[in-house]
C-alpha cells in the first residue's frame, strides 16, 4: 500500500519543491491540532508519523521522487480499477431486470460520486444496457440478526480492516476460515512478535497490532470464533440487503433476471441461494415490490451442492464447476475449488474436509506454509529452522514423503557443516592455517551469512596469518646475509602457520649451514674426499655439492667445476687428470639452495698409478704388463730380492717399455719384488715426479706338470668323488663348471683369472681327493684340476659328469663265429636311449671315444629283440672287445649323456676260438626223484673239455657264468663224458646253461667255443 502524500497535502503531482514545502508548513500545524479531536485522532496521528517518509519521498533526491511518483501512479491506477469494478458490479445488478431507468442512473451516479468516479465513467460502464421505463418504489424495513458482535466492536474492527485493506480477521492472519484454532493462535503470535520487533512506532504498526489483538480475542476461543463467524454471515447478508435495497429502489416488480442476479450476488457474498431467496422475498415485501413468477424460489431438482470458496467465501454450484466444459474455480474470485492432498497427491473438492488417506483439509495450509518456510530457511542456510519446520510437517502428516526427504537432505547438510567444522578445527590444531582457512571458507558457504562462530574464526585465522606474513617479510632480507637468523624467523612463522606457502618457499631458498673439516687423500688417479656434516637444523636431509678448481680453491658454489652432488659425507673423484694441481670445496645443498660458505682444502698434486698389472713367470724370467696412467711420461721399474722397493731409486732398474717389461737371467724358485712408478713432468719444463708406485711379487720357476689322471666316482650319499695323482709340487684345486673351460691343458692363469671362472671350487678333503656333495641334478658338469704354484695356476685335463645315471648290469656273450654278440643291460630313467661302445683291446675312454665303435640303441629296439641287443663286431679282430654303455636323455632341448662311472656299465667279450667246439645236452631222469644228467660232445671228436659250471636262472636263459646261480660244477673231461647233476636241483622249472668254471685258472683253460642247446635251456 503506497500512501498518497499529495492528497495529504492537498496538492497535485508535478508541483515544484517550494509549493510542497509551503503546503507541508501549512498542514503540519493543522494535523497537530487535529490529534486533540477524538474523531480524527487516528488519521492525523498517522499523517504526523508519515512526515519523515513524506520529506524523503517528495523533498529528497529527484530520483527518489521520480520513483515515488511512478509507484504512486501505479497504486492510483490499481485503486481506480478497483472502484470501476465496484461500480460495474452495481450497474450489472441494477440492469439485471432488463435495462436501466432514469432513477437507476441517478442512484448509480451517486455511487460513482461516492467512489470518486465521474459521470463519464458511469456512461461508459452503462452503455451496454438499454434504457427502461421507471417503476414505482416502496420502502419496507429489514429485521436485525441476533447473537453477533456488538455494533461498536464491529465498527472498530471494520475501521482497522479498512485501514489495512483486509477483508476480515482471517485475512489479517492470511488463513482460511476453516483453519484450526491452534494454527490461528500461532499465526497471531508470530505476527505480533514480528511487528513488536520493529523499533519505530508508526500508524501502520499500530493498526496491525490492533488488528492482531482483535484476531486473538475473537478467534482464540471456540464460542468467540463462532460469534465472529455469525457476524461475518450477518455482514454478508447486510451487504446483500444493501444491494437489494439499491436494486429494488423505485422498482414495482422484481423480474426473474434481477432476482437471479441478486441470488448470484448472494452467492458471491457467501449467502446460500435459499437464504438469498428468502431475503429477496423479505426485501420485496418490505418495499412492496412484486416478484415475477409468484415469488417462488429458483427451480431445481432437489438440494443443490454448493462449493464455498475458501478465499472469498463465495458459493459456486457444484454442477457448474464439475461439468466437463466447466472450470473448477470460484466464479467470483477465480480461486481453486479443489485442493490437492499433500500426502497422496489426490484432488478433492473444497466441501470435502478430509482426504481418503485421512489428511484433513484444515491442516493443508499450515503444512504448505511450513513446507514453504522450510524451503526458505534451507535457501537462506538456516538448517536448524528448516529442520524445525520439517518436523512440524511430519507432525501434521507423518507419511509425507517430501518432509522425510527434506529431513534427510537437511541432515546431510548438517553433517557436511559438521565435517567442514571438524576439518577446520583439525587443521587449526595442527597450525595449518592456510588449509584451515580453506576449510573455514567451505564451512562459511554452508551456514547462513554472518554466522558469529564463523566470523570469529575468520578474524582469528586472518590475524594469525597476518602475524606469520610479517615474520616472512622480516626473514626475506636476511636470507642472503644471515641465513641462520632467517631460518629462526621462518621457524617461528611455521610454528604459527605450518603450511604458509611464502614461509615454505622462503625456507626452501634459505641456504643451509656449510660442512666442516674437509679431508683430502690421493690414491693414484683417485682423490678421496671426506668431510663432517653440519649440525642438524631439523629442516630435512642435505646433499653436498663437490666443486673442483684447477690450481686453486673454490670460493663459492659456482667457482669451479661441479664434479658431484652426493648425500653421503664422502666422495671419490676419478675424473681428475693425473699431473694436475686441484683444490676442492664442499657446499651443503637443500632444495636448490647452496650454503654461502663451504669446507675447502688444497690445492693437491694428483699422480696416477699404473693399473691392471699382469705378471707371467717362466723358467728364470718374469714378464710384467700394465696399463699406464694418463699424463705419465714414462714408467720406471725397479727390482729387489727379499724386500719390496721403497722408491723409484731403491733397487735394480729393469729396462721397461711404456706398458711392459721383461726381466731375464733370474734364479728359479726365488721371490723377486718389483716396483712400478709412474713419472710425471710438473709444469711445461719442470722436473719429473714419481708416483707412490705399485708393488708386485713374482717367483720364476719351471712349468708345473699337467694333471691328466682325474678320476670321478659316485658317492653313496649322492655326491661325486674326485681323485687324482698328487703332483710333485704345488697344490691342486678343482673347479666345477657347467661347460668346459676355454683354456687348454697346460695353460697358465693368474689368481685373478682363476677367481673370474664361473664355477664352484671344491674343498680338498685329503691329498689327492675332493668331494662334490651336491652336484647338479640336471645337465652335465665339468670338473677341471688346476695346480697352484708360485702365484700361477696350471690347467689340467678335465672330466665330465652327467646327472643321467649309467645303465647297470651290462652282460655280453658271443653268438656263433660270425662276430655277433648278444648284449643285455638294465635301463635307468630318465634315459630313453643307450650309447653302446665297443673297442678292441682297451676300454673306451668315454662316450665320444673316436677309436671305438658306437651305436645308439632305443628302448623300442632293445625290447623288440627280447630284452637284448645284438651287436656285430668285425670278424678280423681276434683279441678281446671292451664294451661300455652310456645313458642318453634330452633335457631342456639338450642331449645329455651319462658319465660312465658305474663299474657294472662295462664288460669284456673274449676273442673267438674256433679250434674246439663243445656242445652239451640235458637228460631228464626216467623215474621221479632221480637226478638229471649232462652229456658233452666236442668237435673235433675226442678233444679235452675244461672244468665247467651249471648256471640256472628263473626267468631267462643265462648269458654268462655271472648271469644266474651256479647250481653245480663239473671237472675237466673228454669228448662223450656224462655227469649227473647234484640231487635236489630242480631243473624242470628253470633255465640252465653250462659255462666255463669262473673259479678255474684261466691259464690252464684250453680255448673252447660253447654251443648251447637250441631251446636255450631245460624248458620245453
Amino acid at each position: 500500500m503506497v500512501p498518497d502524500y499529495y492528497a495529504m497535502l492537498g496538492i497535485e503531482p508535478g508541483v515544484d519543491r517550494a509549493t510542497i514545502e509551503a503546503a507541508l508548513a501549512k498542514c503540519q500545524p493543522a494535523w497537530s491540532s487535529g490529534t486533540r479531536n477524538p474523531k480524527n485522532k487516528h488519521t492525523f496521528q498517522s499523517y504526523l508519523d508519515q512526515i519523515p517518509a513524506l520529506r524523503q519521498a517528495l523533498l529528497g533526491d529527484p530520483s527518489t521522487r521520480a520513483a515515488y511518483d511512478a509507484e504512486l501512479a501505479a497504486a492510483r491506477r490499481a485503486e481506480r480499477e478497483r472502484k470501476l469494478d465496484e461500480l460495474q458490479r452495481l450497474v450489472r445488478l441494477r440492469a439485471a431486470k432488463g435495462g436501466l431507468t432514469v432513477a437507476d442512473r441517478a442512484l448509480l451516479l451517486g455511487e460513482a460520486t461516492r467512489l470518486g468516479l465521474t459521470e463519464a465513467d458511469l456512461d461508459r460502464l452503462a452503455q451496454p444496457y438499454p434504457e427502461k421505463a421507471p417503476d414505482a418504489v416502496e420502502d419496507d424495513p429489514v429485521d436485525p440478526t441476533p447473537d453477533v458482535v456488538d455494533p461498536t466492536t464491529r465498527r472498530q474492527i471494520r475501521l482497522a480492516l479498512e485501514h489495512l485493506r483486509r477483508r476480515d480477521l482471517y485475512d489479517v492472519l492470511d488463513l482460511p476460515r476453516d483453519a484450526p484454532t491452534v494454527e490461528l493462535l500461532a499465526r497471531a503470535d508470530a505476527e505480533r512478535q514480528r511487528w513488536m520487533q520493529k523499533s519505530q512506532v508508526t500508524a501502520e504498526k499500530t493498526a496491525w497490532l490492533e488488528a492482531v489483538s482483535y484476531a486473538q480475542s475473537h478467534l482464540g476461543k471456540p464460542d468467540a470464533r463462532a460469534r465472529y463467524d455469525r457476524t461475518l454471515t450477518l455482514e454478508a447478508e447486510e451487504a446483500l440487503l444493501a444491494s437489494m435495497r439499491f436494486v429494488l429502489d423505485g422498482v414495482a416488480a422484481l423480474d426473474s433476471g434481477t432476482r437471479q442476479a441478486l441470488i448470484d450476488e448472494g452467492t458471491a457474498l457467501g449467502v446460500a441461494p435459499d437464504r438469498a431467496s428468502r431475503l429477496i422475498r423479505r426485501a420485496c415485501r418490505a418495499q412492496g415490490v412484486a416478484i415475477d413468477g409468484g415469488g417462488s424460489s429458483a427451480p431445481g431438482d432437489g438440494p443443490r451442492r454448493l462449493l464455498r470458496c475458501r478465499s472469498c467465501s463465495g458459493l459456486t454450484d457444484f454442477a457448474d464447476a464439475a461439468r466437463p466444459g466447466g472450470s473448477p474455480t470460484c466464479r467470483h474470485c477465480d480461486a481453486p475449488l479443489q485442493w490437492e492432498c499433500p500426502v497422496c497427491r489426490r484432488s478433492r473438492w473444497v466441501d470435502e474436509p478430509r482426504c481418503a488417506c485421512g489428511f484433513p483439509l484444515e491442516l493443508r495450509e499450515p503444512l504448505l506454509r511450513h513446507l514453504e518456510a522450510s524451503e526458505h530457511a534451507y535457501k537462506t542456510l538456516d538448517f536448524d529452522g528448516a529442520l524445525a519446520h520439517l518436523r512440524r510437517v511430519q507432525e501434521l502428516a507423518p507419511q509425507h514423503r517430501g518432509a522425510r526427504k527434506g529431513v534427510e537432505k537437511v541432515k546431510e547438510k548438517l553433517s557436511q557443516i559438521e565435517a567442514a567444522k571438524t576439518d577446520f578445527e583439525t587443521e587449526q590444531s595442527r597450525q595449518r592455517l592456510v588449509a584451515a582457512q580453506v576449510a573455514l571458507e567451505r564451512w562459511g558457504r554452508l551456514v547462513e551469512p554472518g554466522n558469529a562462530e564463523v566470523r570469529a574464526a575468520r578474524q582469528d585465522v586472518a590475524r594469525r596469518l597476518r602475524d606469520a606474513a610479517g615474520l616472512v617479510a622480516r626473514a626475506r632480507p636476511l636470507i642472503s646475509s644471515d641465513p641462520k637468523a632467517a631460518r629462526e624467523l621462518l621457524r617461528q612463522c611455521l610454528a604459527t602457520a605450518a603450511d604458509l606457502p611464502e614461509a615454505i618457499d622462503a625456507l626452501r631458498r634459505c641456504p643451509p649451514d656449510p660442512p666442516t673439516t674437509l679431508h683430502v687423500a690421493t690414491d693414484g688417479e683417485r682423490v678421496l674426499l671426506r668431510w663432517a656434516a653440519p649440525h642438524p637444523d631439523g629442516l630435512g636431509p642435505l646433499s653436498y655439492r663437490v666443486v673442483r678448481r684447477r690450481d686453486g680453491v673454490p670460493a663459492h658454489a659456482g667457482d669451479g667445476n661441479v664434479v658431484a652432488e652426493v648425500k653421503a659425507t664422502e666422495f671419490e673423484d676419478r675424473a681428475v687428470n693425473p699431473g694436475e694441481s686441484v683444490g676442492y670445496a664442499v657446499f651443503s645443498r637443500r632444495h636448490d639452495a647452496d650454503s654461502l660458505q663451504g669446507a675447502s682444502a688444497g690445492p693437491y698434486l694428483v699422480l696416477g698409478e699404473v693399473a691392471d698389472v699382469r705378471v707371467e713367470v717362466g723358467s728364470r724370467e718374469v714378464h710384467l704388463a700394465w696399463q699406464p696412467p694418463r699424463g705419465a711420461v714414462a714408467v720406471r721399474v725397479v727390482r729387489r730380492r727379499g724386500v719390496a722397493p721403497a722408491g723409484p731409486d731403491d733397487g735394480d732398474a729393469v729396462e721397461a717399455l711404456r706398458d711392459s717389461a721383461h726381466d731375464r737371467d733370474l734364479e728359479d724358485d726365488r721371490v723377486y719384488h718389483y716396483g712400478l712408478f709412474a713419472l710425471y713432468r710438473v709444469g711445461d719444463h719442470g722436473a719429473l715426479r714419481a708416483s707412490r708406485g705399485v708393488l708386485v711379487s713374482a717367483m720364476p720357476h719351471a712349468p708345473a706338470e699337467v694333471i691328466d689322471s682325474l678320476q670321478l666316482a659316485t658317492d653313496p650319499a649322492g655326491g661325486v668323488r674326485v681323485s687324482w695323482r698328487e703332483p710333485k709340487r704345488g697344490q691342486v684345486r678343482v673347479v666345477r663348471t657347467s661347460k668346459p673351460l676355454d683354456h687348454a691343458p697346460g695353460d697358465r692363469l693368474s689368481n685373478g683369472d682363476a677367481e673370474r671362472i664361473d664355477g664352484r671350487w671344491l674343498d680338498v678333503t685329503t691329498p689327492g681327493r675332493a668331494i662334490d656333495p651336491s652336484p647338479p641334478t640336471l645337465g652335465v658338469s665339468h670338473y677341471t684340476p688346476l695346480i697352484s704354484w708360485a702365484g700361477t695356476l696350471t690347467v689340467g685335463r678335465g672330466r665330465s659328469y652327467s646327472s643321467i645315471p649309467d645303465p647297470a648290469d651290462l652282460r655280453a656273450a658271443r653268438m656263433g663265429s660270425a662276430g655277433q654278440v648278444r648284449v643285455k643291460w638294465r635301463w635307468k630313467p630318465p634315459a630313453n636311449r643307450t650309447r653302446l661302445l665297443a673297442r678292441a683291446g682297451v676300454p673306451p675312454t668315454g662316450p665320444d671315444d673316436p677309436e671305438a665303435t658306437a651305436v645308439v640303441v632305443t628302448e623300442d629296439e632293445y625290447y623288440n629283440q627280447r630284452d637284448s641287443y645284438t651287436l656285430t663286431l668285425p670278424a678280423s679282430s681276434r683279441g678281446p672287445w671292451h664294451l661300455a654303455v652310456f645313458g642318453v636323455a634330452t633335457l631342456d632341448g639338450h642331449e645329455v649323456v651319462s658319465a660312465g662311472l658305474d663299474p657294472t656299465a662295462r664288460a669284456v667279450v673274449p676273442g673267438p676260438s674256433p679250434e674246439v667246439t663243445v656242445s652239451y645236452s640235458f637228460h631228464r631222469p626216467g623215474f621221479p626223484g632221480r637226478p638229471w644228467s649232462v652229456t658233452f660232445r666236442t668237435e673235433p671228436p675226442g678233444s679235452p673239455i675244461p672244468p665247467t659250471a651249471l648256471v640256472a636262472h628263473a626267468r631267462t636263459a643265462p648269458l654268462s657264468a655271472d648271469d644266474g646261480e651256479i647250481v653245480d660244477r663239473f671237472p675237466a673231461a673228454r669228448d662223450g663224458a656224462t655227469f649227473r647233476v647234484r640231487p635236489g636241483i630242480p631243473l624242470a622249472d628253470r633255465h640252465a646253461r653250462v659255462f666255463p668254471d669262473p673259479l678255474a685258472d684261466p691259464g690252464d683253460l684250453p680255448p673252447i667255443r660253447l654251443r648251447h642247446p637250441e631251446t636255450g635251456g631245460t624248458r620245453v
